[in-house]
């Protein structure tokens, strides 16, 4: 995938001009530019940061909201050099509305001195008017969302959290517009009730946008793969995979069909595929369609089978956050005395790159379906077998609750462990917490039981986008 861009923060900082017009202050401005200075190059090593220049008052604070606007800042840190009145602050908001604000709640001098100078005093004043605004927030607009950083310019911990903050607001920018397609609509072979969605709903808390994908265009899409294109394709396939049960025609009919379902998401212009494999694609194109679904993945499409929105939303933000490739995982059987559970889904869960390093994919049959006996279609289709790589991990999923979605995290390990002849992806996850309270906490707090698996701990990120979505967070492991 793609490097991700740096998040861009645009700097709102400065404090009111009559301490140095009228009282007498004239060293204060120059003070202030040192420590906004200070915060301005910490920053920079996560994010690209606008500091237009020093904000001294309402037509200062107006004229910096358009500065913003105008280079689409993802989210403005509002660091109270010294006083700033609320006036000031609201010019701002009202200039910028929906561009997240932070509000950095931090001084000029690093403690309280012995000794000081009315000057560096003065770079420490916005401490109060960071303490009134957000409660002025509250007396004008009673939902109003506002982040809030504590900590010194120098406090390592602080600027982290404020780059989380700027990923997050980054992450929910973008994912306004994004295209899940429906290929060809949630799953009809078996219901299942709690991924059953409410398209309105995500659309108004997320942005998203939706469409359908119909099979016969998925089958035009074959008739225009040449013979030559599926057969390479399938050359690089007996390469890079050990070929057990499938013969050669049926690896090469999974690489015509994996090079069309790539043309057909690329001219969609698809973020997010969420497929529904049966019981009529896989019958009507005669290949269950995992070899494109596990190739999109490495190319960065979020692919969700069963046609689960819920997960396939959850794979664009984590994507949008930290660029990986996303892992389409369920519950399949547990380990108490080792605290694991073995996860995944038949086929087209994960990419090929996400298989173990050290290990060499598969490519297999159905585990238990019989193709046989349903018309139409192969005897043994073809489908990836892995494990994927050990390390942190992250699984999101988004739970249609009372009031709206609601995200469900849980946060753990994938075990370092050899591959099971399971005949699909799979990670084993070892959360931390045991198992008895994390099936109790799925149990209590509700779960679409599809998850969006990452290898990598983006929690403080996840918690951040939450809270600018105004969308519920729960933990599945604390």
């Amino acid at each position: 995938m793609a490097q991700l861009e740096k998040p861009k923060i645009g700097l709102f900082a400065g404090g009111i001009e009559q301490y140095w017009t009228e009282c007498g202050m004239d060293d204060l401005p120059s003070a202030m530019e040192k420590d906004i200075s200070r915060l301005k190059k910490r920053l920079e090593k996560g994010c690209d940061v606008l500091f237009p220049f020093l904000i001294k008052n309402e037509a200062d604070a107006v004229k910096a909201g358009k500065l913003f606007l105008t280079n689409e800042v993802d989210m403005i840190l509002m660091y109270h050099a010294t006083y700033v009145d609320d006036m000031m602050s609201v010019a701002l908001i009202n200039e910028v509305r929906g561009i997240f604000p932070v509000l950095f709640l931090s001084q000029g001098l690093n403690g309280i001195p012995d000794k000081l100078t009315l000057t560096e005093s003065g770079t420490c004043w916005g401490v109060n008017s960071a303490v009134q605004l957000p409660s002025s927030l509250k007396r004008l607009w009673m939902d109003f969302n506002l982040g809030l950083v504590f900590g010194h310019i120098e406090n390592d911990k602080a600027i982290e959290e404020i780059v989380s903050y700027a990923k997050a607001a980054r992450c929910v920018k973008n994912l306004r517009g994004k295209k899940i397609g429906f290929l060809p609509h949630r799953s009809a072979g078996v219901p299942m009730y709690d991924t059953f969605p409410d398209e309105a709903r995500m659309m108004g808390q997320t942005g998203i946008k939706l469409l359908f994908i119909y099979i016969n265009e998925l089958l035009n899409k074959m008739d225009e793969v040449s013979d030559r294109e599926s057969e390479k394709l399938a050359d690089k396939l007996y390469k890079s995979c050990d070929i057990i049960e499938p013969p050669r025609e049926e690896v090469v009919l999974s690489a015509k069909q994996a090079i069309a379902l790539e043309r057909l998401v690329e001219e969609k212009e698809i973020d997010a595929l969420a497929i529904d494999m049966f019981p009529g694609l896989t019958p009507i194109c005669g290949m269950i369609p995992c070899v494109g679904m596990a190739r999109l993945i490495d190319k960065g499409v979020v692919v969700a089978t069963e046609g689960d929105i819920s997960v396939s939303v959850a794979g664009l933000i984590i994507r949008e956050l930290c660029g990986k490739s996303v892992h389409f995982w369920e519950h399949l059987m547990f380990d108490e005395k080792k605290n694991w559970i073995l996860g995944g889904h038949e086929g087209g869960s994960a990419g090929f790159s996400m298989a173990k390093k050290g290990t060499k994919p598969k490519l297999r049959n159905t585990q238990y379906i019989n193709f046989g006996k349903t018309a139409g279609a192969p005897y043994n289709g073809v489908l990836p077998e892995f494990i994927t790589n050990p390390g942190p991990i992250n699984l999101l999923t988004l739970f249609r609750g009372e009031t709206g979605y609601e995200m469900r995290l849980a946060r753990g390990e994938s075990v370092d462990t050899h591959p099971r002849e399971i005949h699909f992806e799979h990670t084993i996850f070892k959360p931390n917490i045991p198992l008895k309270q994390y099936f109790t906490q799925i149990a209590e707090l509700g779960v679409c039981h599809h998850f969006a698996l990452v290898h990598e701990d983006i929690s403080r990120e996840i918690e951040k986008t939450a809270q600018i979505l105004n969308m519920k967070l729960k933990y599945l492991t604390e």
